[in-house]
């Protein structure tokens, strides 16, 4: 009898053993899955990215074209949210004919963070990866613990599931999180490759342990002080290296318009002292959906961060950045996504031209009437006709359009006419701003 129990013991002994050996091998499969999933840095002569930002896409499943969701997305500031998953596709097919080595969505890849939007985002991710094109991003505002996740039928709006840090990086493993060469012990920050010379730092600037809390998702954004001691560490390695280390993050790392509250990241100054300090001259940035380049001396050197106009808003800006891998000199370029003729192509004709009407009206109308409802209600004492007000709030409508567009409206009369408006009117100072927008579309210059 304890013959056969230590018999069957030792068998129990072994069989564990064998699992434990099973699991062992399966682990370090795992890891060389991990590892096969991260190809080596290109030695090409150069790196060519696709950069995007504030896409907003919100899953075609959870809106029916109702009336909640009509009144929500004309109310989405100039956004068009109505297509917002036929412009990430159209993104796509056009990412697929220009064929860069890598794609970059720097935030706010949801409408609220809804989960069935960013599963949506991810499958088309991953047509990008299909063609051998690798997708990376980093969470916006609007991605994570968002308490607004909504679905929208008929006349209501529905709570839905959002998602925690911990599911956007499963949801994103295959777009960046796999390629990761180091990731930050701290956030959701990672570093990768693509290039032996050039190097991308994904950092998460959005703050969203509050949201549930406060009811609302954090609109200003931060990195914290280990993030920071991490930067600085892989500003030194790249030295080392000879290599170009782009940061990219989802809040402005400097002022860019009129209007920078909580779109410029928090402790601005201390961000950009730690990102020249470790050897960085260029960022890539969005939020203020703006597209906008813009640059300042710290430390001796000039840092330049670019935001990316939002691919939901027109003109629907997408960026194209080229590194030289051997002499560090970049370029970028903005171009305008020909969103038309992708519904063309696919709906037809009629599509398109709703299309087109809905996507000029959309944001030229969230201007216009704000302007509009502002002149009324100082009427009493501007003693303004009601033709002279229209006439200033279509000066908004096109100052709207031309701040995210980033060129200026070139119509000196209608300028004239706010001039001569006293100085407390309400967005004076934002149209005559628009006329000295300049040089935002390309930028050409040294990246270490």
């Amino acid at each position: 009898m304890r013959n056969e129990t230590i018999t069957l013991t030792l068998k129990r002994t072994l069989t564990t053993c064998g699992l434990l050996a099973l699991l062992f091998l399966l682990f370090l499969g795992g890891c060389h899955a991990k590892s096969a999933a991260r190809p080596a840095p290109s030695n090409a002569r150069q790196i060519t990215a696709m950069v995007l930002s504030d896409n907003h896409t919100i899953a075609p499943t959870l809106h029916d074209n109702g009336n909640s969701f009509d009144t929500y997305a004309a109310n989405d500031g100039g956004a068009d949210l109505k297509y917002s998953a036929t412009i990430l596709r159209a993104f796509v097919q056009q990412a697929l004919k220009t064929k860069p080595d890598v794609v970059i969505l720097s935030g706010d890849l949801t409408n609220n963070g809804e989960r069935a939007s960013h599963d949506y985002v991810a499958k088309q991710l991953k047509r990008l990866r299909t063609a051998h094109i690798q997708p990376y991003v980093v969470p916006g505002n609007h991605d994570i613990n968002n308490p607004i996740a909504r679905r929208f039928k008929g006349k209501q709006q529905f709570e839905v599931d959002g998602v925690s840090p911990e599911q956007f990086k499963k949801v994103y493993h295959q777009d960046g999180y796999a390629q990761a060469a180091e990731t930050d012990s701290n956030s959701l920050s990672y570093l990768v490759k693509p290039g032996k010379k050039t190097w991308f730092l994904m950092l998460n600037s959005a703050i969203y342990r509050g949201n549930y809390q406060q009811g609302s998702a954090t609109v200003g954004g931060g990195l914290n002080d280990g993030t920071l001691k991490w930067v600085k560490q892989v500003g030194q390695r790249a030295k080392k290296q000879g290599a170009t280390v782009i940061p990219v993050l989802h809040h402005n790392t400097m002022d860019h318009t009129m209007i920078h509250q909580d779109y410029t990241i928090g402790y601005a100054d201390q961000v950009r002292d730690v990102f020249t300090k470790a050897g960085i001259k260029l960022s890539l940035s969005g939020h203020i959906h703006a597209q906008n380049i813009t640059h300042q001396q710290v430390n001796g050197t000039r840092l330049t961060d670019i935001a990316s106009g939002s691919l939901i808003i027109a003109p629907h800006y997408y960026g194209t950045l080229t590194v030289n891998q051997k002499s560090g000199q970049a370029r970028y370029h903005a171009t305008r996504l020909n969103v038309s003729d992708y519904i063309q192509t696919h709906q037809g004709k009629t599509a398109a031209a709703t299309y087109r009407k809905y996507d000029h009206d959309v944001l030229y109308a969230s201007g216009y009437n704000a302007a509009l409802a502002q002149l009324y209600e100082g009427r009493g004492e501007s003693n303004l006709s009601t033709a002279k007000m229209k006439r200033l709030a279509d000066g908004m409508g096109r100052a709207n359009i031309a701040m995210f567009r980033g060129t200026p409206i070139k119509d000196a009369k209608l300028l004239d006419e706010w001039q001569a408006m006293p100085k407390d009117t309400p967005f004076r100072s934002f149209i005559l701003r628009t006329n000295s927008l300049k040089n935002n579309l390309n930028w050409r210059g040294a990246t270490r």
